[in-house]
């Protein structure tokens, strides 16, 4: 891949691995004072007409407000669109009422949408954009997550987080005098989403080793750059240092660009991203608060780091299961009204053939992620919870997550591998008491 992908908005290019790559997003600005160019560069793009602009109260003191009039005052007819959150939710969730509320907006007409928040929000118009065929722009309101130019829009269906393939916003435009002013706890957030890239990266690497899976190099050097910068930076998050809100910013648009150019989620998301998914859809259907995604994310890639580390250190013997630790009738009791969902991803996890495993060839190659960075010490920089207690998971909970969250998808992970040699019950056992 060679040069910086913010160079290659808008192409598709070779790169070393043997793919090609595209990146469908045209431009991106990051930086002090970048929202007052966004009528020029809609302009440039070509977009005219009416606006539908989507917000919630908060997004709307944010920047919302402050969008609608530079865009009205620029020859632009603007449609604000409040979205507003469930009583029995804590924030707006991408849940069937919030669609049906951006659904209600369409009537107008809009040309193009024009997203003002952050993971919801962007999420909910990235899929409501897709699937009318209208172009949308995303305004950045906090540094709290990586998919603001994935190719993902991550929907609640029936309780259950179904991601969906999705078109990436034009343009973005991430304003570090709005970042900075975010809740801290969303800073935070998308810290600590970005170290599960350690873990994610782990895991990728334990496909291509076992299953052949392709893997890009290049964009694990990128991701190591972004996370050493990230590590330089760490003590800064906390106190809202405008360069530390800038290399966290750019950081995850780093890693939102590598899923786009990969095509999913895999050099982004492994077994920590699964552990964090199973305990924000328990707690939902439980009435609790599951706090935010990237909160959940750290404290479970400390989990994960763990177990990998464990791995690396102990002689595993090269076996199977004698008997299936989990059956589809236990996941049916576990899940409930979900299993519908996880039904299909389940089968393939009960029924996966496994290669002989060469435990040198695997360490070596995992042992390169893992060695990069520490994400406790990481965190604990940043003044970040490690661990879900913090967060208000019961023990129990955290450990259903543990056990269970490896059937949401049916991409490997540590969880599985553990799972197949015999010993995750028993490495957990260890990993969550300590």
């Amino acid at each position: 891949m060679g040069k910086d992908s913010f160079t290659l908005l808008g192409t598709a290019f070779p790169c070393s691995c043997g793919k090609t790559h595209r990146i469908r997003t045209k431009r991106i600005l990051v930086g002090k004072g970048v929202l007052a160019h966004m009528p020029g560069v809609l302009r440039e793009l070509g977009f005219c007409g009416k606006a539908l602009v989507l917000f919630d109260d908060a997004t709307y003191e944010a920047a919302g407000k402050s969008v609608c009039d530079l865009l009205s005052r620029n020859g632009f007819a603007v449609i604000p669109g409040l979205l507003k959150k469930q009583e029995r939710f804590p924030f707006l969730e991408p849940d069937e009422e919030a669609r049906s509320q951006v659904g209600e907006f369409l009537f107008h007409r809009p040309d193009f949408l024009v997203a003002v928040g952050s993971g919801v929000i962007n999420d909910l118009t990235k899929f409501i954009a897709h699937r009318v065929g209208l172009p949308y722009v995303a305004v950045a309101t906090a540094p709290s997550m990586d998919g603001y130019v994935s190719p993902g829009a991550p929907m609640l269906v029936g309780g259950y987080k179904v991601t969906y393939d999705a078109t990436p916003p034009v343009a973005l435009f991430a304003d570090t005098e709005v970042l900075c002013c975010a809740p801290l706890s969303l800073i935070q957030a998308g810290f600590a989403d970005l170290v599960g890239k350690i873990t994610a990266n782990a895991d990728w690497t334990i496909r291509r080793v076992l299953f052949g899976e392709d893997f890009c190099d290049a964009l694990w050097e990128h991701t190591v750059s972004f996370l050493e910068a990230l590590s330089a930076h760490a003590e800064g998050v906390q106190q809202r240092d405008e360069q530390a809100i800038t290399v966290l910013t750019q950081a995850l648009i780093q890693s939102g660009l590598s899923m786009e150019m990969i095509g999913d989620s895999r050099p982004a998301s492994g077994g920590e991203h699964l552990i964090a998914h199973h305990l924000e859809m328990m707690a939902l259907h439980r009435g609790m608060h599951p706090s935010f995604h990237g909160l959940r994310v750290g404290a479970a890639t400390c989990i994960v780091w763990n177990l990998f580390q464990r791995f690396l250190a102990e002689e595993l013997p090269q076996r199977g299961r004698l008997k299936a630790t989990v059956d589809q009738e236990t996941l049916k009791v576990h899940f409930g009204p979900l299993f519908p969902f996880i039904e299909k991803p389940a089968q393939k996890k009960l029924n996966i053939l496994w290669p002989e495993i060469n435990f040198s060839t695997l360490k070596r190659a995992v042992e390169e992620k893992i060695a990069l960075l520490n994400p406790l010490h990481l965190l604990e920089r940043a003044g970040i919870p490690t661990s879900f207690e913090t967060l208000g998971f019961p023990p129990v909970m955290v450990r259903e997550a543990c056990l269970f969250a490896r059937f949401l998808r049916d991409r490997v992970t540590l969880l599985d591998l553990l799972d197949h040699l015999g010993a995750l019950q028993e490495f957990l056992d260890t990993t969550l008491s300590e």
